[in-house]
């Protein structure tokens, strides 16, 4: 009898840990897929007028890659913002960052600053572009590809684009998606980073990038915001692709200075990563505001971005 009550308080024990790594999770430790994929499905469970839990599909090792989507508002007219981590599978702050903003919009979501989000758009939150990598501890996925130089862009011509399956399913989302902004989640330096990563050339809303920038970096307390070329010329990048092809005003949110920091950092990460998110937010929806009081002031907008406001 007492070897079977040490064995229902050890199963009690690992099922509480469980719990608090499905429903309450703290971010002083990284989790592992099983646990994300709970998080996401039981966030939707939980909240089913507010939270929408779908899989997009399964990466080239089969793994499930997933989105929430949180929203008061579910018309199709509704315009989206969409979050997504872990292009590079190797840096797991990342990760932890969009599932950090996940909580907080749901614990917080009748707080007025996330109300009025929630209200006013459907926020897409993608916490694994890259499971593979993820899996393994790779910067690319599990052929050696860097998902975050598998976008189109110009004067791309070595190699060919969307080579990826995980990259595909982003470009599937976004072709049926109404968003007007994104940010795409990194680790491994501390900035925030804009169109153009190709060429020193400015693009034509670069003022708007620049004001956004800042106000997203100073929130996280980081010197350093610019257009991405200055950090270090690439090709591929998903905010390229994603502002050149959709109108989408995309960032790049550098939330450490590693790919994965120490757990003793990983708190304060992960609260960095929220200030910014919930600034990119704010900012976004304020020149929405400011462009639909002033009409002649939409034309600075994208084409796509105008067709839905």
């Amino acid at each position: 009898m007492r070897f079977i009550g040490t064995v229902i308080v050890r199963i009690c024990f690992l099922w509480c840990l469980t719990l608090d790594s499905a429903l309450a999770l703290q971010f002083q430790r990284y989790h592992d897929q099983r646990e994300i994929a709970t998080f996401l499905r039981e966030q939707a469970q939980q909240f089913p007028g507010l939270a929408r839990f779908e899989v997009l599909g399964r990466s080239q090792q089969g793994r499930e890659i997933a989105l929430l989507t949180l929203s008061k508002s579910w018309s199709k007219d509704t315009p989206a913002l969409y979050f997504n981590g872990t292009h590079h599978g190797n840096e797991k702050a990342s990760t932890e960052a969009v599932l950090a903003l996940i909580k907080h919009l749901i614990d917080n979501r009748d707080q007025d600053e996330v109300d009025r989000l929630l209200r006013r758009y459907r926020i897409i939150l993608q916490p694994l572009v890259n499971p593979d990598g993820h899996a393994l501890g790779l910067r690319t996925d599990s052929r050696g590809i860097d998902p975050n130089r598998d976008y189109p862009s110009p004067g791309k011509k070595d190699k060919p684009a969307f080579r990826l399956v995980e990259t595909r399913l982003v470009r599937k989302l976004l072709q049926r998606e109404t968003i007007v902004a994104a940010a795409t989640v990194h680790s491994g330096l501390e900035a925030v980073l804009w169109p153009w990563c190709h060429t020193p050339q400015l693009s034509q809303h670069d003022p708007i990038f620049k004001s956004i920038g800042e106000a997203v970096a100073r929130s996280m307390g980081m010197p350093r915001y610019t257009q991405s070329y200055y950090d270090y010329k690439t090709y591929g990048e998903f905010i390229d692709y994603a502002y050149m092809r959709h109108g989408i005003y995309a960032l790049t949110l550098e939330v450490s200075t590693e790919p994965k920091p120490p757990l003793d950092e990983l708190p304060d990460v992960t609260r960095r990563a929220i200030r910014g998110s919930m600034s990119f937010m704010l900012a976004v929806d304020r020149l929405m505001e400011t462009i639909v009081a002033d009409r002649d002031r939409r034309e600075s907008l994208p084409p796509d971005i105008r067709a839905v406001l």
